[in-house]
């Protein structure tokens, strides 16, 4: 019998032997390995020595060891469970091919097969597996598109290299539309890429419909609602342009007497958010990017999960810069829209908790990434007596006839944006004033 065959051979780089389903961290991990280098073969019921000792099985026994595998592991595996008996004691024989698309996470963590025992995959090696992967498919942005190169705004071209130039010193000058995306990498078989379309055309919802942005302002319902399309560098400008509409300002004078615009959360955070969910959105799902605004919070979503090894807890610290669309993101690093990449999640959480916010949620669902930006928590008068400190309205007195209330009022609320560690409070003579942090 070919099974006794395999059995009588003992352990291998292909075979495991498992005593029972008791085992399932394990058994998971070696088909997990399994999947990440030639396949294999993991027989249940059989001990360490070789002896069958058989496992119980039951009508669910391979269902349920079905779903453990497809919901422990990451992309889905399904391997093939058959069961044989031997001596009067049954076997599970668990066949795992090698998988297409590698590299698979049980619990976040990859494992491989070398020799006759399972290991972590290191940090260095699961970065190469996924270049290799994304190396040996096309991605969205590089596939060649049927689009003329008249098509193309010739205006935001001549913008971006202008820019591009200025930000980054590039020697980068626009003469003709193929010359140029050549340059950047944007052309395929002498054909323009999806990349170019997106970031180039004049509209490239002709091409990509679900390529926009939607934008929403909630309170009990929807109260305004926008759809942003054209290319997605100009979709940046539209969407904070919105942003700013529905966000509490405040001003503040610098030091050659301008007034300057603030807002209630920085304006770098919500460029880079807005930036990140059209860089790293998966072009493929024909869903739009979505922003909301509610009255404690920002989401915006957009289409794609993360691309391993990354996790929403990762973003949190030092972390690898994996990119879905290298060439856009490239795009957008020469126009000055990214600093530097895997340091963004970083600053913005540093930013925001500065600014006195609640910190950022980074959430994974399904198919989709969302990033949750907090709000001020202060009620309408706190905003106005912050505003009036940060004019230099800075004592009880000037606060109250700013805002037209009475001196206890105004110290009530003074009292609390220091306890929020907004605002601090200091002596000048006789006098207390409230500065500014």
């Amino acid at each position: 019998m070919e099974l006794l065959d395999i059995i009588s051979r003992g352990e291998s780089a292909g075979v495991e032997f498992k005593r029972g389903l008791s085992e399932e961290d394990e058994i998971l991990e070696t088909i997990c390995s399994f999947s990440n280098s030639s396949g294999g073969t993991v027989l249940i019921g059989v001990d360490d020595g070789g002896n069958v000792v058989g496992v119980d099985v039951g009508k669910k026994t391979v269902e349920d060891l079905i779903n453990k595998v497809r919901f422990s592991i990451e992309p889905t595996i399904i391997p093939q469970i058959e069961i044989f008996e031997v001596d009067g004691r049954n076997v599970l024989v668990v066949k795992v091919s090698e998988g297409i698309n590698k590299p698979y996470l049980l619990k976040g963590v990859a494992y491989v097969r070398l020799g006759r025992s399972n290991q972590k995959v290191s940090r260095d090696v699961l970065e190469r597996m996924i270049i290799e992967k994304y190396r040996e498919r096309i991605l969205f942005e590089e596939r060649a598109s049927d689009v003329d190169f008249d098509s193309f705004d010739k205006t935001r071209i001549e913008d971006f290299t202008s820019v591009a130039r200025g930000m980054r010193n590039v020697d980068l000058v626009y003469s003709a539309v193929g010359e140029f995306l050549e340059k950047l990498g944007l052309l395929k078989e002498g054909k323009p890429t999806n990349g170019a379309v997106l970031c180039f055309l004049k509209n490239p919802q002709i091409r990509f419909p679900y390529a926009m942005i939607k934008c929403g302002r909630f309170k009990n319902g929807i109260i305004d609602e926008k759809e942003y399309s054209g290319d997605i560098l100009l979709q940046v400008k539209m969407v904070l342009d919105f942003l700013k509409n529905h966000l509490f300002s405040f001003h503040t004078i610098g030091e050659d007497g301008h007034r300057i615009e603030n807002l209630e959360v920085p304006l770098w955070v919500l460029r880079e958010v807005v930036v990140n969910a059209i860089v790293h959105r998966d072009y493929d799902i024909p869903s739009p990017i979505y922003v909301k605004v509610f009255d404690d919070r920002i989401e915006v979503t957009n289409p794609g999960s993360l691309l391993p090894p990354l996790t929403p807890e990762a973003l949190k610290r030092e972390h690898p810069s994996i990119l879905r669309n290298p060439k856009i993101a490239n795009i957008f690093f020469l126009y000055g829209f990214v600093e530097r990449w895997g340091y963004g999640t970083n600053r913005i959480i540093e930013l925001c908790t500065k600014s006195g916010l609640k910190e950022p949620e980074f959430i994974e669902e399904e198919a989709f990434f969302k990033t949750v930006i907090y709000r001020s928590s202060l009620n309408e008068l706190e905003k106005e007596v912050l505003e009036s400190v940060r004019n230099n309205m800075n004592t009880t007195a000037s606060v109250a006839r700013k805002l037209k209330i009475n001196e206890r009022t105004a110290r009530k609320y003074l009292s609390s944006l220091v306890s929020k560690g907004l605002i601090y409070r200091k002596k000048v003579g006789k006098k207390v004033v409230y500065c500014y942090i």
